[in-house]
């Protein structure tokens, strides 16, 4: 049984390796047919379009995750049956519930492969690509390797070291110089955020003044910024739900709620993340109705495409209830566990279906 179980780990890793390479490069070449698009604005170059479709690279593995899961088992497992391979296991013993458990043991590698790319590589890709892809298009600052986002307004020179909670940047510094490059004023402060009236304060500042006869060191509270980030700048230094790590959404989504502005959002996209692994398995499980029963019979490509259009629109609707719930107010964790409980409902009646 160990020689079997080992058997058809192979076949379906070699199946999903096989189906995670064409769609994940399928994507990728759409992805760079549309980044080329903008290759000429700005400073961005076709070398930068290269860059940003390989660093959003592993973001692409985890939107095709479910869909190869369920695609590669069938391409594996189909395999067997029409070489009635599967026909001979169950012969000798193998139940269809056997076949289940080595599809799922098999499948961990992938469930956890995820959770670690949404935990630790995503995340810091998904910002870098975004970052440097906006700094080229726009040329309105550059990021430093340890110096934070820095830009340039008339006679100031502005540093932002991050971003956090809706839209907050925090570790300030604004240098302001006169016509002749002597410095009038310094400001450094613990937050800035736009206010209710759209205008741009710093809060917990420091602003240091120069005359000519003395320097009026002075701490305030909250300070006016005239001289500030534009629209273009702030955008790039935003944050989206892609660039933050599981444990990373879960303080943004606190951080939030401690400021009394609406985490849903993030709420949702912890609930995708977290449940991914989930949805592999759910795939992995729902593709055992297409390749027992009459799977000999079947045409693998037909098999094939059947797969892709259940897959698909899984995913499409996974996606629409999820933003469509964000609309009716319905908890994310609602939106998100619905989708699997139907695939997971509808594999388990398929499967007592098998002769």
């Amino acid at each position: 049984m160990r020689i079997l179980n080992r058997y058809i780990s192979v076949r379906l890793a070699f199946g999903w390796l096989l189906v995670f390479l064409i769609l994940t490069a399928l994507f990728s070449i759409l992805e760079l047919v549309g980044q080329l698009d903008d290759v000429g604005e700005g400073s961005y170059r076709l070398g930068d379009a290269f860059k940003y479709v390989a660093y959003t690279f592993p973001g692409r593995v985890l939107n095709v995750a479910a869909v190869s899961s369920l695609l590669g088992s069938i391409v594996a497992l189909g395999t067997l049956a029409n070489g009635d391979e599967l026909l001979a296991m169950r012969t000798c013993g193998f139940s269809v519930l056997r076949v289940a458990r080595v599809a799922l043991g098999a499948g961990s590698v992938i469930m956890l492969g995820v959770l670690l790319l949404a935990q630790f590589v995503v995340p810091t890709l998904e910002r870098q690509a975004k970052v440097d892809r906006e700094l080229a298009l726009s040329e309105v600052g550059s990021i430093l390797p340890s110096g934070g986002f820095w830009t340039r307004d008339k006679h100031s020179f502005i540093n932002v070291r991050s971003s956090a909670f809706g839209g907050v940047l925090t570790d300030i510094s604004i240098y302001e110089f006169d016509e002749q490059g002597k410095p009038t004023s310094y400001v450094t402060a613990r937050e800035a955020e736009i206010d209710q009236d759209g205008q741009w304060v710093a809060r917990d500042a420091r602003q240091i003044t120069f005359t000519e006869q003395h320097v009026l060191d002075k701490s305030i509270p909250v300070l006016p910024l005239d001289v500030f980030l534009n629209t273009r700048q702030v955008d790039i230094l935003s944050i989206t739900p892609a660039m933050l790590s599981l444990d990373e959404l879960y303080q943004y989504i606190r951080g939030l709620r401690e400021r009394g502005q609406n985490a849903d959002q993030y709420v949702l996209e912890l609930w995708q993340k977290t449940t991914l692994p989930l949805k592999v398995a759910a795939m992995i499980f729902f593709s055992l109705p297409f390749v027992f029963g009459t799977a000999r019979d079947a045409n693998p490509g037909r098999r094939v495409t059947l797969g892709a259009v259940v897959g698909s629109s899984y995913y499409y609707f996974d996606q629409a209830l999820g933003y469509m719930g964000l609309l009716l107010g319905l908890h994310p964790a609602f939106s998100t566990l619905l989708p699997l409980a139907i695939i997971t409902l509808m594999g388990m009646w398929l499967l007592l279906r098998v002769p």
